[in-house]
């Protein structure tokens, strides 16, 4: 993200890949193999994060699917994704729910949410994601909102309360009904810039939550849609900082038999090494 991003808390099938020419956040996140200690064959979500950021990984969608249920591996978290409009051609106008691919070196994978034309102000595509469990640190990015002066002006209302969230260099706004995430100039801003992007995020517990997708002048659609990102969860227990320095500092420690050189097995917990 830009050095003008902000962090702010709000208390509230075409088999041919769709390449777009505006938006979105360079992807940086740090991809590692478990360490496995048997040999066997890699799982198949090898390359996906650390256990304890659970992903979804959009790049191994094939686009212009339309995938109503997605996973977080390495968990058996799964989120549905359920798509309604107003002012707009059904629940799907457009590409919206189909996933699609950047024109970028290296390309990557997005979901979309279009409008179509004829465009009326506050015509909107909403996206309710539901989570089989409820998880913390539930995050994701919206990549693309922009606008063009009489053409369009894409605005995000986040309909779920609890969220915090980064905005890229030419956004603004809190997400509210009354405060939308919108751009500050107009522009067709390059997907690989990150100027209209926002990663929101649920610091505590949550399970469904709802964004608005809305027009935010009356125009016409220029292939007006946002993109979708992976979504992430925070699987790990962070302990306090005194129970850290109690730990270190515990000198009670369980004794250590000496091997007899016979290999020893203990009952698995059924759970994956790493």
């Amino acid at each position: 993200m830009p050095d003008a991003e902000r962090h702010i808390s709000a208390m509230s099938d075409p088999a041919t890949p769709k390449s777009v020419s505006r938006r979105t956040l360079v992807k940086a996140a740090a991809w590692t193999v478990p360490v496995i200690a048997v040999a066997v064959p890699a799982p198949a979500y090898a390359a996906s994060p650390s256990p304890c950021t659970p992903t979804t990984s959009f790049d191994n969608l094939k686009p212009g699917s339309s995938p109503s249920s997605i996973t977080f591996l390495p968990s058996m978290v799964t989120a549905t994704l359920v798509y309604s409009s107003h002012g707009q051609s059904g629940n799907r106008p457009g590409d919206t729910g189909r996933v699609a691919a950047t024109n970028t070196t290296p390309s990557w994978n997005y979901i979309e949410l279009e409008m179509v034309s004829r465009l009326d102000e506050g015509d909107y595509v909403q996206l309710t994601i539901t989570l089989s469990e409820p998880v913390t640190g539930l995050s994701f990015v919206l990549h693309d909102i922009d606008a063009t002066s009489g053409g369009w002006r894409d605005t995000v209302r986040v309909m779920t309360g609890g969220y915090t969230f980064d905005l890229g260099g030419n956004l603004q706004g809190s997400g509210t009904d009354g405060d939308r995430f919108r751009p500050i100039n107009n522009g067709d801003t390059p997907i690989e810039s990150g100027l209209g992007d926002v990663r929101l995020t649920w610091p505590g517990q949550a399970q469904v939550v709802t964004i608005r997708y809305i027009a935010g002048i009356t125009g016409n659609s220029g292939n007006q849609h946002i993109g979708l990102g992976d979504l992430s969860y925070d699987a790990c227990v962070v302990l306090p900082a005194n129970a850290m320095s109690a730990r270190s500092m515990s000198s009670t420690r369980a004794p250590v038999p000496l091997s007899t050189g016979e290999p020893s097995f203990v009952q698995s917990d059924e759970s994956v090494d790493s």
